[in-house]
């Protein structure tokens, strides 16, 4: 008897009550799926959402963050802080290249485990194995990176263990496209595409440190560009397909939610971790304030958004701006961490200037220096050891990675604001989408030129806090509804409710005649009775 690979699911009918979860994205027509049976070892590969004929197919249910990817971020705490730690030490040009360079394989292992698991989570011992080996060869790369250009060896130990981890990947996808018919082109055409670059990454173990530097930015650009053909509606009308991927939204939103929150908990942490500020009340105390607040409103700011009621968003809206809504947290997530590591070391600090070539000690280094002559000597012995070099604590270029990051910070979340679809009524704000996140890119501008300035470091802490409060007061204020303001209804909170299921089961009427039924029914129940 032959075996049956491909699993077909069981659509189950979709007129739920729970429509909403699906929709409130922006509309859509879709269908509930089944899973297969469950088993502790093994269950079947299966997709979890899926498009046929231009409706999708997903299980039932909201999916937020499993377990096992919460213990995986866990990990990534500690690589990206590593990171952005070795990349503030030296506070220059060039060890912000290889932040970005080291950086990049880490977020692309991270969106690897993410998408497999908005795909294809079932959580069987397989799956768990395959985590964990991922794990393994992070810590391990973390553990090599510092000495890829300093060999061969080097070069070899921090690539291999990045070209293992997306083998895998491939391999896995491979695996599972024997089981899974809707996803079965793109899965093979990404995992050869996977294979192909993961060999070019040879080059780099070869090459002089220059030429890294060129063709690794070249196969990351590879690498991304063939991920948004594999997943895009190219790949759809190239192949001429009717089953295509399609992601879970709910799950996808709170994934970047949740790297993001990691990311600015890097503030909180470095402003505790170590007890950098000290006893009592100094002026370590304020930057530590500054910092705590610098953190919360970076957070509720990504947290407002675009601010809007009724929205579609950028994930469902266009396959445009679902890659800009992807790509958008790159730089927004390597910049947060950056920017708050940099302020860890601002904060203890004694030396308060930023000026070109000023260099800081530490309050415990200053303290053991004695007095302030000695510590005088002390820096100068230390910038006559460096023979021209920066310094550890280079002020002007921890500035610049601190006031830089946040600007940079600002810019992805006023992108990421502009790219969902506004279907608000004109009269629901009293001003438009634009104008209500609109300070955003200019303060950004503002707080990444303040190091130019060469001010003080608790100086310009208060002006980056001081310019972010004022955004957060703009956007907390404006995206207040107008009927709040003013003190009446233009639509009750009822009413929309209302609408909103109206279009519902108008739209489920148009997709199942038991629905219809409902519908109709429906209807008529709500017509005023009319005596005779």
């Amino acid at each position: 008897m032959p075996i049956n690979w491909d699993y077909e699911p069981e659509v189950i009918d979709s007129q739920r009550d729970d429509d909403s979860l699906v929709q409130k994205h922006g509309k859509i027509s879709f269908r509930y799926i089944s899973r297969p049976p469950q088993n502790f070892w093994f269950i079947r590969p299966h997709a979890l959402n899926y498009f046929k004929d231009g409706v999708l197919h997903r299980t039932k249910g909201e999916r937020s963050s499993s377990t096992l990817e919460l213990f995986v971020d866990l990990l990534y705490v500690g690589l990206i802080t590593n990171l952005a730690g070795e990349a503030a030490k030296e506070s220059t040009g060039l060890s912000l290249l290889k932040y970005f360079l080291y950086f990049m394989p880490i977020w692309q292992v991270w969106c690897d485990i993410k998408d497999g698991v908005n795909y294809y989570y079932n959580e069987d011992f397989t799956q768990k194995l395959y985590v964990f080996f991922i794990i393994v060869l992070l810590m391990f790369y973390a553990n090599s990176h510092s000495k890829a250009p300093e060999s061969l060896q080097g070069a070899a130990l921090t690539i291999v263990p990045y070209m293992i981890a997306r083998v895998s990947l491939a391999t896995l996808y491979l695996f599972y496209s024997c089981w899974i018919p809707q996803h079965r082109l793109q899965m093979r055409f990404y995992a050869l595409s996977i294979y192909v670059t993961s060999c070019l990454w040879i080059i780099v173990i070869f090459v002089g440190n220059r030429a890294k530097v060129g063709v690794s930015i070249a196969i990351f650009a590879l690498e991304n560009a063939s991920f948004i053909y594999a997943y895009s509606p190219m790949i759809k009308r190239t192949f001429k397909l009717t089953m295509s991927t399609a992601l879970n939204l709910e799950h996808e939103i709170e994934r970047f939610s949740a790297f993001v929150t990691v990311a600015i908990g890097e503030y909180p942490y470095k402003a505790v971790a170590t007890a950098p500020i000290g006893a009592g009340f100094n002026i370590r105390l304020a930057r530590g304030v500054f910092m705590l607040l610098i953190a919360y409103i970076l957070f509720w700011i990504y947290n407002y958004g675009s601010t809007i009621q009724r929205r579609v968003h950028p994930l469902r809206r266009s396959a445009t701006t679902a890659c800009l809504f992807i790509y958008s947290h790159l730089p927004l997530i390597a910049a947060i961490v950056l920017s708050a590591d940099a302020s860890g070391d601002l904060i203890k600090v004694e030396n308060g200037s930023t000026k070109r070539g000023a260099t800081g000690l530490t309050h415990d280094e200053h303290q053991s220096a004695g007095s302030e002559a000695l510590v005088l000597l002390k820096r100068s012995v230390v910038q006559a050891a460096s023979a021209g070099e920066e310094e550890s604590h280079n002020m002007f270029g921890l500035s610049f990675y601190f006031a830089g990051g946040i600007g940079v910070s600002l810019l992805s979340m006023w992108v990421l604001g502009m790219l969902f679809k506004d279907e608000d009524e004109k009269c629901t704000f009293v001003l438009p989408r634009w104008a209500r996140i609109g300070w955003r890119l200019p303060v950004g501008v503002g707080i990444a030129m303040l190091p130019f300035a060469e001010m003080d470091v608790t100086l310009l802490m208060g002006m980056t806090s001081v310019m972010l409060g004022f955004v957060f007061i703009w956007e907390s204020v404006f995206q207040t509804p107008t009927a709040t303001w003013f003190k009446f209804n233009l639509v009750e909170p009822a009413a929309i409710a209302r609408e909103e299921e109206e279009e519902n089961r108008a739209h489920r009427h148009r997709q199942s005649p038991r629905a219809s039924q409902e519908y109709e029914d429906t209807i008529e129940e709500r017509k005023p009775s009319v005596s005779p």
